[in-house]
């Protein structure tokens, strides 16, 4: 039973916002803080908008290219959540960008059931055997879930590597996945709270057909959705990322190594905002040699995915920006623990002919059985 009401979401980060004002000093550390502020807005503008509800074009410029990577909190001295407060500010927008209303055209639409359907018929035949998982109409009970949501249709390969690996460990599982079964996550970081709670209500529904124990993901946002469902919920299954659960049963694989160093990219959301920057790096430990591109992982550039391609020009900066850093460490490549980071680096880099690794892909290539390609493959 939901312990939340319709208006859970935007009545909480009102509650923020109000603290977050009375706290604010006026450093205007969060706004220095900021990676993609190019327009030099300040706290002020920002304040000054949310108490008066008069926008200014430099402040929605601000408030629409906003990648939530929590920069701006992590810098306050007065410590007020300024993500959050950005937040409220997003779901205030008085014009929503093109760009937000073309990813949310399909993603969890249950009011558009005809148009869902012919996109899935067109999917599961791009992504071939994962086709199959693509909003499956019943789902067995299993003690292990991997939530897939929108993902599965990433060109990553992450959902079948992990499913390989699940497969070669011996475990018994079943998977949700599919556009009816997205989080929600991506839809509150723009800012529209009611129907990103409603996606994640139904999601809960789906996650009760297969009562599972643990629940595991590779996208950094789905896992953070499954918090805020577990929490909100009071459910007895365990939410975990996917290097997480892969580090339970590290024992039963046989690991190779890269003999050149990998640098990892933190996720916004697992590294900064949950705080669990060291499972991914455990993993990586068992392939190849980590660097460091931050002294520490609060530190790490985003990857500028969640203005949802609000400024390209801006994001591709951001992108090059992290190039150059793996690059003047003399890394081989760049490793990342989610999807969506995988998806907003690897144009850049390819160009660049600098690989990105999704921990996962690479986990199923390096625990391969002798006779099979590891490295090479990579």
């Amino acid at each position: 039973m939901m312990l939340w009401d319709g208006q859970a979401f935007e009545a909480s980060l009102r509650r923020i916002a109000e603290f977050g004002l009375e706290d604010c000093i006026g450093a205007n550390d969060c706004m220095r803080a900021c990676p993609v502020n190019r327009l030099h807005v300040n706290q002020n503008e920002l304040d000054s908008v949310m108490a008066s509800g008069v926008w200014t074009e430099r402040v929605k410029t601000f408030v629409t290219e906003c990648v939530q990577c929590g920069d701006c909190t992590l810098a306050c001295p007065a410590q007020a959540q300024r993500d959050h407060m950005m937040l409220l500010l997003k779901s205030r927008l008085p014009d929503i960008p093109k760009s937000w209303k073309t990813y949310v055209n399909l993603k969890g639409r249950r009011d558009r059931e005809w148009l869902i359907s012919l996109s899935n018929i067109m999917a599961r035949r791009r992504i071939g055997p994962m086709g199959k998982y693509v909003d499956k109409r019943s789902l067995e009970q299993k003690p292990l879930l991997f939530y897939f949501g929108c993902y599965i249709f990433s060109p990553s390969g992450s959902p079948l590597a992990t499913l390989k690996l699940a497969d070669r460990i011996g475990l018994d599982y079943e998977v949700l996945a599919g556009l009816r079964s997205c989080c929600g996550w991506p839809q509150y970081l723009m800012g529209r709270m009611g129907f990103a709670q409603q996606m994640l209500i139904h999601l809960g529904e789906l996650i009760d057909q297969v009562r599972p124990e643990v629940i595991v993901s590779g996208c950094a946002e789905c896992y953070v959705a499954l918090l805020r469902l577990k929490k909100k919920t009071a459910a007895k299954w365990l939410p975990l990322t996917t290097p997480e659960w892969l580090l339970r049963h590290a024992d039963k694989l046989t690991w190779n190594r890269l003999d050149q160093p990998i640098a990892y990219h933190d996720s916004c959301h697992i590294s900064k905002k949950v705080g669990h920057p060291q499972p991914a790096r455990d993993l990586l430990a068992l392939m190849a040699d980590i660097v460091e591109l931050t002294e520490s992982p609060q530190q790490s550039l985003c990857c500028g995915y969640y203005n949802i391609h609000a400024n390209p020009e801006l994001n591709h900066e951001l992108h090059l920006k992290k190039l150059q850093a793996v690059q003047e460490k003399g890394a081989a490549g760049m490793a990342v623990e989610c999807v969506t980071c995988w998806e907003s680096f690897i144009e850049t880099f390819e160009q660049a002919n600098v690989p990105v690794w999704d921990l996962m892909v690479m986990a199923e290539q390096f625990t391969r059985p002798a006779g099979h390609p590891t490295e090479a493959e990579v």
